[in-house]
């Protein structure tokens, strides 16, 4: 199973390793950055800034978050449907049903071992989302209407689900490709609808929060541009809350539910489902 995981994934499954890169994508860069500084060019200006300063590194790394992120929700869900879809596509499943375990144990060894294998990339991405807290002070600082001293309650939940985002979507990911790959049980198939969900059910829980801080927030429309790296809007939300405290409960409330509580419901009734589908088969 380790084998299927991208080359490029396992070397950045070590949080130092992945910081290293990044680097030294930002030396290079920064070497870039003043051989372009003289250039008389008022628009390449701002895009080389950054990597003039320190700042070059979060950059990077948030680029990488990013990319790592969608390896592991692509990558969780590739694993599953393979796993899945070769024994019952191969007629495997009925020998395994001739031991003693029962067949919810059976799919649930397996999803752990699929677990085991991209747990790696989960705690690299929980590392890099603590370091991105961080951010959350001095964006209080900066904001005149808050002090330092003003975190509230709402601000620890917010960063709380930020935290736990990619926990709860990666079982999402993973229940849903489980139920299609059960449903469909042609590999190529299934893995081609389980890639389609993950689009849509992805896409559909930011473009909820989406919408709702381009009407609600201080980031208006930005938050709509935002929508293909969602992932980071729960972050950026809870640094730049609304100044009204009904809107910050309401914020959080929106928050909770489409990055924690509707991709566990959703996780959860999949998994039900297949396991009930699982033990039907003969």
């Amino acid at each position: 199973m380790p084998s299927l995981m991208p080359a490029w994934v396992r070397r950045f499954t070590s949080f130092w390793t992945l910081v290293g890169f990044a680097a030294l994508i930002h030396g290079g860069l920064f070497f870039v950055a003043i051989l372009l500084y003289s250039v008389p060019s008022p628009d390449l200006l701002p895009l080389i800034s950054p990597f003039l300063t320190p700042f070059g590194t979060p950059i990077i790394l948030a680029v990488l978050h990013t990319a790592l992120y969608w390896a592991l929700l692509f990558g969780v869900s590739g694993h599953m449907v393979y796993s899945f879809s070769r024994e019952l596509e191969g007629h495997k499943w009925s020998l395994l049903r001739l031991t003693p375990h029962p067949s919810a144990v059976l799919a649930l060894a397996k999803a752990l071992a699929i677990g085991r294998a991209w747990y790696g990339v989960l705690k690299v991405l929980f590392a890099l989302r603590a370091f991105a807290l961080l951010t959350l002070p001095i964006a209080f600082a900066a904001q005149r209407s808050r002090e330092l001293g003003a975190l509230s309650s709402l601000d620890f939940l917010g960063a709380a689900i930020f935290l736990a985002q990619p926990f709860a979507e990666t079982f999402m990911v993973a229940a849903v490709s489980l139920l299609i790959a059960i449903q469909v049980r042609q590999a190529r198939w299934a893995q081609l609808y389980a890639y389609g969900a993950l689009i849509l059910s992805i896409g559909a829980l930011n473009g909820v929060f989406s919408l709702w801080l381009t009407f609600n927030a201080p980031m208006g429309a930005l938050a709509t541009l935002m929508l293909p790296i969602g992932h980071w809007l729960p972050l950026i939300a809870t640094a730049f809350p609304p100044h009204s405290a009904a809107l910050h409960a309401a914020q959080t409330l929106v928050l909770a539910l489409s990055a924690v509580v509707l991709p566990l419901s959703i996780g959860g009734a999949a998994l039900g489902v297949s396991l009930w589908r699982l033990r039907r088969l003969v």
